[in-house]
Formats: structure tokens, C-alpha cells, sequence
């Protein structure tokens, strides 16, 4: 059973300007949450989807699935989340999905374990 974990992130955030650039303590957001993740022991594989193609030098950095994402599935008003989600998962090659979220950055490498195993 292959399981992945996916974060998805657009450019031009429009609440936070740049939040995915964002740091905590010298880390981006979109950074930090992937550092966590290369600790879930359960996990094979990570993806990072964006529109955003400066991110792509931390999939390289780190080792991780990059996913160029279409400008209307970064569009709120062209797109609902649903179908965010289901294209997204087209380029996923897993069983289980963890869906990751950058902007919830203390979430460590345990708890996604723990949820893993549950």
C-alpha cells in the first residue's frame, strides 16, 4: 500500500500576500512543512503542487514530487475546492492520501504518524 502526502500551495495568496514564502524561524512555510514530512517514516512519497515555479528549487532540494498546476485550479473564483482536490490527486500515485496544509506549521513529523496509523 503506497501512501503519500501532498501540499499544495498557488502564487498571489490574496488574504497574506506571498504567505507561502512566509518564514518561521528561517524556514518558508511551504519549507517547513516539508522538512516535517521527509520525517514521516510512513510516508513514501511527497508532492508539492503549485503554480508558483520558484518552489520548484525546494522539491529538487529536497527530494520531493513537483506538480505544475494549472492557473484555474489556483483560482478561487474559477474553481471550487473540489475540483482543486480532484485534480491535484490525478497526478498522485498513492492509496492514502495525507493532505498537508503549509499553513499549519507546528503539526510535527509524530502526529502525522500517529494519524497515519490510525
Amino acid at each position: 500500500m503506497k501512501i503519500a502526502a501532498v501540499i499544495v500551495s498557488r502564487k498571489g495568496s490574496k488574504r497574506i500576500l506571498h504567505k507561502s514564502k512566509k518564514k518561521i524561524k528561517n524556514k518558508n512555510l511551504i519549507e517547513r512543512k516539508i522538512s516535517q514530512l521527509k520525517k514521516v517514516t510512513l510516508l513514501d512519497k511527497v508532492y508539492l503542487g503549485t503554480n508558483d515555479i520558484d518552489l520548484k528549487k525546494l522539491t529538487l532540494k529536497y527530494k520531493i514530487h513537483f506538480v505544475k498546476r494549472e492557473e484555474k485550479y489556483c483560482d478561487e473564483k474559477k474553481t471550487n475546492a473540489t475540483e482543486m482536490v480532484k485534480n491535484m490527486l490525478k497526478y498522485v500515485d498513492a492509496d492514502i492520501i495525507l493532505w498537508a496544509h503549509a499553513t499549519n506549521p507546528f503539526i510535527d513529523h509524530l502526529i502525522y504518524n500517529k494519524a497515519i496509523k490510525l
